[in-house]
């Protein structure tokens, strides 16, 4: 309805009401973006936010300019907004210290094996509240992925496994609801409200133990340095092929040790970094 009534100048605004089925987050945005590209010329480019959330007003200018340097997607820091997460009084002060670990990985990815098109300051994430691609890149990859749930990351994989450059960018913000209530079973809601109900569940499943991510970027690196075409396919296949590379999950209690090691090994890696407050804001919840 509040869609219908809108009132768009200076472009021309779709509304299209679909039955999915089967009817998931998953099959609802792949619906929406295969809708959108549909609608664009082979150099046009597609971003998707959320229902629930609230982009700053200089997002679609701020992606544009990571793909006009170079991006062929781009997934922009997304944060809760913070009236929905004053309702979770204890979920932020919880998780902080998984926020802040999970740039110090981001740190430490482009301290052992950086990519040009990725610097500092990037992060970890690939949250379908703000994702951007251009059509070429999207045909590229076959589109969405047909997955129930968190098909924003596994977009996000399928764009580095085609060689494509994915843009991890603080460049923008978008707000998204802290809500403890959704319409996906398994989706975000749902785990949100696992992390309000539970203070010892798993942290999100992008972490894993600081020196199992060394030794994985340790061995990136070295397959990237080889210099071979199609990395990303090769490195993917490495990486599910692999039981030594299993994603182990982080649970909160190991969470102080992790960030002191994380620390210890950015500043021996980086020492002009060392004791400097510059990680940025990189996940829901800061």
């Amino acid at each position: 309805m509040l869609a219908r009534a809108t009132v768009m100048r200076n472009c021309r605004l779709i509304v299209e009401q679909v039955a999915l089925s089967p009817g998931n987050a998953g099959s609802a945005r792949m619906a929406a973006l295969d809708r959108a590209i549909f609608e664009l010329p082979p150099t046009g480019i597609v971003m998707t936010t959320d229902a629930d959330s609230e982009v700053a007003p200089d997002w679609i200018m701020a992606n544009l300019a990571e793909i006009d340097a170079g991006a062929d997607a781009v997934a922009v820091v997304v944060a809760f907004s913070p009236a929905t997460l004053a309702a979770l009084p204890s979920f932020g002060s919880a998780r902080h210290l998984e926020w802040q670990l999970a740039d110090q990985h981001a740190r430490l990815g482009t301290l052992i094996d950086p990519v040009a098109h990725d610097p500092w300051p990037n992060h970890i994430w690939a949250w379908g509240a703000s994702l951007a691609v251009t059509v070429a890149a999207y045909r590229t990859v076959g589109g969405m992925p047909p997955v129930p749930l968190a098909v924003d990351r596994a977009f996000a994989a399928r764009i580095e496994a085609h060689d494509l450059r994915l843009r991890r960018s603080h460049a923008a913000v978008v707000y998204t609801s802290a809500r403890r209530s959704g319409r996906a079973p398994g989706g975000f809601a749902d785990l949100i409200d696992a992390y309000a109900s539970n203070a010892e569940m798993p942290c999100d499943a992008a972490l894993e133990p600081t020196m199992d991510l060394v030794r994985r970027l340790l061995l990136r690196a070295r397959c990237r340095a080889a210099g071979e075409n199609g990395f990303g396919a090769r490195w993917a296949m490495i990486e599910s092929t692999t039981p030594a590379l299993a994603r182990r999950r982080l649970h909160p209690a190991t969470l102080p040790a992790e960030v002191a090691l994380a620390g210890r090994i950015i500043a021996a890696l980086s020492p002009a970094a060392a004791g400097r407050a510059d990680t940025p804001v990189s996940a829901p919840g800061v």
